[in-house]
Order: C-alpha cells, then sequence, then structure tokens
C-alpha cells in the first residue's frame, strides 16, 4: 500500500467521528476539479508502510476511523489486506 500523505485528525471525513486520513498517489481519471492533483504528477514523498502502522498504533484510543482517499485508492494492490489490518486495530473505514 502506497501511502503519499496524512491528515493526522480531522472532524469533518468521517461524519459523527474523529478520523484521520491516508492519502494515496494514482488516479485513472482526470477530473479537472481535483483537489490533489499532486498526487497525480509523480512528485508526492511516499511513506513507509511500517511508519504508517506505527501512526496507527499510536492513535488506537484517539481517533474512531481511517479514511482512505486518493488519488484512487481502488488502484492500491494491496488495498484489502491494509484495509482488514485498519479494522482489526479496531478503527472504522471509509474510502
Amino acid at each position: 500500500m502506497t501511502i503519499a500523505g496524512i491528515l493526522k485528525s480531522s472532524l469533518i471525513d468521517y461524519p459523527g467521528s474523529v478520523s484521520c486520513v491516508l492519502f494515496v498517489p494514482g488516479c485513472n481519471f482526470d477530473c479537472f476539479f481535483c483537489h490533489n492533483r499532486s498526487l497525480l504528477d509523480g512528485t508526492h514523498r511516499v511513506l513507509s508502510r511500517d511508519a504508517v502502522d506505527a501512526f496507527l498504533r499510536r492513535r488506537i484510543g484517539l481517533l474512531d476511523a481511517v479514511v482512505i482517499s486518493g488519488g484512487e485508492p481502488t488502484l492500491q494492490k494491496d488495498l484489502i489486506a491494509f484495509a482488514e489490518t485498519i479494522v482489526n486495530l479496531g478503527f472504522r473505514l471509509k474510502l
């Protein structure tokens, strides 16, 4: 799972919950209104899976949910396994 950015806390991305937002790179669309274009041009940074896992473990009890946004999350090859990890940590999940 490639993560290109983290919003550490959000009160609006998962209504009724305190969440974080994980941003993934890449998209198969070319929406003129895209607010994350920097994730499409290859200039984004990439966070290690270990760093993301450590971040999520530190947020247990502080966050209710994790939102995976993009780019286009469904293009990620290991999305299902990553989603299972998130749910197994006790978070709700939204794509």
